[in-house]
C-alpha cells in the first residue's frame, strides 16, 4: 500500500512525535509499504492525503489524537490507524474520560476542574473537597506539559496565569500520588485484542515529567511490573475495559498508579508513542511482539476499524 505516516503539528507534543514517526516510517518500508511521513506542521498537507491509501497516526497531542485530525480523514474517506473520532475525543479530554470512568465503576481519582482567570478565591472553592499536594495538569494536553505538583493555591495561580507559547484554559486537579506511574498497553493483533503485560515507569525525577519521558537517562522501565500476579491481571482487565467503554481501536495505552486503596486509572491515551526504546514498543517485545510486527498490527488494525462514511 501507499502509506502516508502523519507526524508534527501545532501541540506542544508535535515535536516529539518525530521519534514515533521515524522508526514507525522504516518498518512499514521493511514490510514492503511505499511509505511517506508527512509533517501536519504543512497546513495543506491533508491535500496531498488521496494520493495514499492509508493513513499512520504518529502524531501526538491537539489536532493529531484529539478527534479532529481522526474527522479530517473520515471526511476525504482515508482509512488511518487507531480509534476513531469519538474515543480519540474521550481520551484526549481528562474530565470527560474522568466523568465515564466513574460511571463505569472503574476506579479513578477524584478531581477538580480549574480555568485561567480563576481567582484564588474560585480555585479554594473548587478544590474544596481536595487536599494538597495536589497534582495540576491540562485537561486536554500530555507528555507532561503545563503540569506540576501543587502545594497551595499560589502554585495552581502561577499556573493559571503564565504566559508562553503553548497555554491550556482549563486544567485537572487531582490528589498527589507518590508512587511510580504504571501502563498498560492494548494491541489488536490476530484478531485479538490484548493487553501487553505491565510495565513500570520508575523516574529520576520528582515525577515522570516530559523531560523524563523524552531521556532515557532519567527514567528506568521494568516490564513485566515487579508486582505480584493478581494485581497485574487486575490492571489489564481494566485497561481492557476502559478501552472497550470508550470505543477504541486498534491499539492504545491506559496509565495507573497506585493509591493506598489500590491502582487507579489515571488516563488514556489513544495513540501511544512509537520509539523503538517507548512503553508501547517496550511492553509489546515483553509480550512477544517484536517492533516490525507491532508496526504491521497497528497497520492491519486501521483496515480492519469499520468506516462511519458510505464509500
Amino acid at each position: 500500500m501507499r502509506v502516508a505516516v502523519l507526524v508534527g503539528g501545532p501541540s506542544p507534543e508535535g515535536e516529539g512525535s518525530y521519534t514515533s514517526g521515524e522508526p514507525a516510517a522504516k518498518a512499514l518500508t521493511e514490510l514492503g509499504h511505499s511509505v511517506d511521513t508527512l509533517d501536519m506542521l504543512d497546513a495543506e498537507f491533508w491535500k496531498k492525503l488521496p494520493a495514499y491509501d492509508m493513513a499512520f497516526l504518529a502524531g501526538h497531542g491537539w489536532y493529531a489524537e484529539d478527534g479532529k485530525l481522526q474527522g479530517l480523514l473520515e471526511m476525504l474517506r482515508i482509512p488511518y490507524t487507531g480509534s476513531g473520532v469519538l474515543a480519540s475525543a474521550l481520551g484526549m479530554h481528562k474530565p470527560t474520560f474522568k466523568q465515564l470512568m466513574t460511571a463505569h465503576g472503574i476506579p479513578v481519582l477524584p478531581t477538580a476542574v480549574l480555568r485561567r482567570g480563576m481567582t484564588g478565591a474560585q480555585i479554594q472553592q473548587a478544590i474544596a473537597h481536595l487536599e494538597f499536594p495536589l497534582f495540576l495538569k491540562p485537561s486536554s494536553s500530555g507528555d507532561s506539559f503545563e503540569a506540576g505538583i501543587m502545594r497551595s493555591v499560589e502554585d495552581i495561580e502561577g499556573i493559571l496565569n503564565a504566559e508562553g507559547r503553548f497555554v491550556s484554559q482549563e486544567y485537572l486537579a487531582e490528589p498527589y500520588l507518590s508512587t511510580n506511574t504504571m501502563t498498560v498497553g492494548i494491541l489488536e493483533i490476530d484478531g485479538e485484542v490484548r493487553a501487553l503485560p505491565v510495565l513500570e515507569a520508575i523516574s529520576s525525577n520528582e515525577f515522570y515529567d516530559n523531560e523524563a519521558k523524552n531521556d532515557p537517562s532519567l527514567t528506568e522501565y521494568k516490564c513485566p511490573a515487579p508486582i505480584p500476579q493478581e494485581l497485574s491481571d487486575q490492571m489489564q482487565a481494566v485497561a481492557l475495559k476502559v478501552f472497550g467503554i470508550c470505543g477504541c481501536y486498534g491499539v492504545g495505552r491506559v496509565d495507573f498508579m497506585m493509591s493506598p486503596q489500590g491502582p487507579v486509572v489515571l488516563e488514556l491515551n489513544t495513540i501511544p508513542g512509537l520509539a523503538l526504546t517507548g512503553n508501547l514498543a517496550t511492553m509489546a517485545a515483553a509480550g512477544g511482539v517484536d517492533y516490525p510486527r507491532l508496526i504491521e498490527a497497528i497497520l492491519a488494525g486501521g483496515l480492519a476499524r469499520p468506516a462511519v462514511y458510505h464509500p
